[in-house]
């Protein structure tokens, strides 16, 4: 079985999550004979740091990154700090040529992920790119029904992510506010939109985008605390520099036009990261508040009668990718963290030289960013921008 030593960058929730997945490896894909090692952990917060060492098992912590990096133990580092950090922790991985895990986006700003996708294009080690929502084992089956065709050609895909995480306007004001580290919902949600989009449909030739800030100001935070926190009216206000919402209509590569929404304030919607997909043979809904579930029309089984018309729900189950990998049990679902597991596991197969064709690495972060730019260009001319590098 062939060991691999990592180090986790920022303990955080993502932190804790990527940690999990790789203690999570070892028994749902342990087929893979591999075993990740936990070797250190780093978080500027000594009592995290220390907690989260003691709470996956790993060697050591410390409350400097470059220790992570530099630990000759460590052969993969996984980057889960502010997104303003990105980059600089990339830059010296490739230094010390440790395979690299980042959560999205690679930098605060669409162009840092092309130029760190840039940087590594000829690099001997292996990249991933926390696109997660690609392996819910029934997106998984949504591609494969539009590879083989089953809905046809394809006419139109709706998306979006709805998150509620900033919904309350007394939400801790925190760098995810702060334009100099990056824009707010274009730089970190809507990628999650745009890669689904690029993977289930290919590629965006060009955009037509607007955006806007609902909340204006927001408490200040004490230093560690989540942006989840809660504020109160007495704490010092502090005003908001970057984007809550944006909305964006696409044309793709196919001919296919599309809508892409996102925002963190709206009321009502927890987590809905959802897509839906248009053909001349049917269509198909996902949404991951109820990621077990797809919503899937074929033209072809009401050919004969309308008795039947509509949607029918398939629920997620072990003739689905990756499903078996948890549970042997028709219906009985999987979870958010079971997905990073599943991502971890592709990346440490990549690492094993095992090919895998859904794998997500730092070439899937390069496409999100030139869409991400053009959409920044439609925004200052108001008008359809063409995403670089298509005709």
């Amino acid at each position: 079985m062939k060991e691999l030593g990592i180090g986790v960058i920022g303990m955080g929730w993502m932190g804790e999550a990527h940690s999990n997945a790789y203690n999570n490896v070892r028994a749902k894909f342990s087929h893979l004979n591999v075993s990740p090692k936990l070797i250190i952990c780093s978080e500027i917060l000594e009592e995290r740091a220390k907690e989260a060492k003691e709470k996956f098992g790993f060697l050591e912590y410390s409350c400097s990154w470059k220790d992570v990096v530099d630990n000759p133990q460590v052969d993969v580092v996984d980057i889960t700090a502010p997104n303003s950090m990105h980059l600089e922790i990339i830059k010296y991985c490739i230094k010390k040529n440790k395979h690299i895990s980042c959560e999205k986006p690679l930098g605060a700003f669409p162009d840092q992920s092309i130029e760190a996708y840039n940087l590594v294009k000829n690099y001997d080690k292996q990249t991933s790119v926390g696109y997660n929502y690609r392996y819910a084992p029934l997106v998984q089956y949504a591609k494969e029904l539009i590879e083989d065709g089953s809905l046809g050609d394809l006419w139109y895909f709706k998306g979006r992510f709805f998150a509620s995480y900033a919904s309350d306007e007394l939400g801790f004001y925190s760098w995810r506010f702060e334009k100099e580290n990056g824009y707010g919902v274009l730089s970190d949600i809507m990628s999650h939109v745009v890669d689904m989009a690029n993977y289930l449909m290919g590629g965006i030739k060009e955009v037509s985008a607007d955006m806007d800030t609902f909340i204006k100001k927001r408490p200040s935070a004490p230093k560690g605390a989540s942006h989840f926190g809660i504020g109160s009216k007495d704490d010092k206000m502090l005003d908001v520099t970057n984007d809550d919402f944006l909305s964006s209509l696409v044309k793709f590569d196919s001919g296919a036009k599309g809508h892409l929404d996102t925002s963190r304030v709206f009321q009502g919607p927890s987590c809905d990261m959802s897509f839906e997909v248009y053909g001349s043979k049917g269509s198909i809904k996902w949404d991951f508040e109820e990621m077990n579930t797809l919503h899937l029309y074929l033209k072809e089984d009401t050919k004969d009668s309308k008795a039947t018309l509509g949607y029918k729900k398939i629920y997620s189950n072990p003739s689905h990718p990756y499903h078996a990998n948890f549970n042997p049990a028709d219906g009985t679902g999987l979870g958010y963290e079971d997905l990073k597991t599943i991502e971890t596991a592709n990346f440490l197969r990549k690492i094993l030289n095992k090919e895998h064709k859904h794998f997500t690495d730092f070439s899937d972060a390069k496409n999100v960013g030139h869409v991400l730019n053009a959409m920044l260009k439609s925004i200052k001319s108001k008008s359809f921008e063409k995403v670089e590098g298509k005709k």
